[in-house]
């Protein structure tokens, strides 16, 4: 498939690192244990972290990956796929500043050491099943 802009591995690093981190947190699972359950190597799962890879990671792996984490395949092809540098971003959506209050408030919810994992867990699989709808929609 060829070379692969710097950008695509920055924003597929992310995208791994950030649902590692939800199984870590929600499930206790280890890199490992994600490599383990998603039938993608350690050394894969790794690569994708660092963002060191020279061809696009293989569908059928990324795939894997977001079906054993419960994170949508289309969120994993849009790191892999961001637009290219010449074509004018739209400007960002105006902000609702009662919407921005909620994300603020959640946010200090999801950062409060008093709030129970469980508390915390509700809220990810809340926010999860929104992305999710929104996402069907478009």
């Amino acid at each position: 498939m060829g070379e692969t802009p710097a950008t695509a591995q920055a924003a597929f690093a992310r995208f791994v690192r950030q649902a590692v981190e939800a199984a870590r947190d929600e499930r206790g699972w280890s890199v490992a244990e994600v490599a383990t359950r998603s039938g993608v190597s350690r050394s894969t799962v790794f690569r994708w972290l660092s963002g060191e890879w020279q061809h696009h990671p293989e569908l059928p792996k990324v795939r894997a990956f977001c079906a054993v984490l419960d994170v949508p395949l289309g969120a994993a092809l849009r790191a892999l796929t961001p637009p290219p540098a010449d074509v004018p971003q739209p400007s960002p959506p105006l902000t609702d500043p009662r919407a921005e209050a909620h994300i603020a408030a959640i946010r200090d919810r999801l950062a409060d050491p008093r709030t129970s994992a469980a508390d915390r867990q509700h809220i990810r699989a809340t926010l999860q099943l929104l992305a999710l709808a929104e996402s069907r929609a478009s």
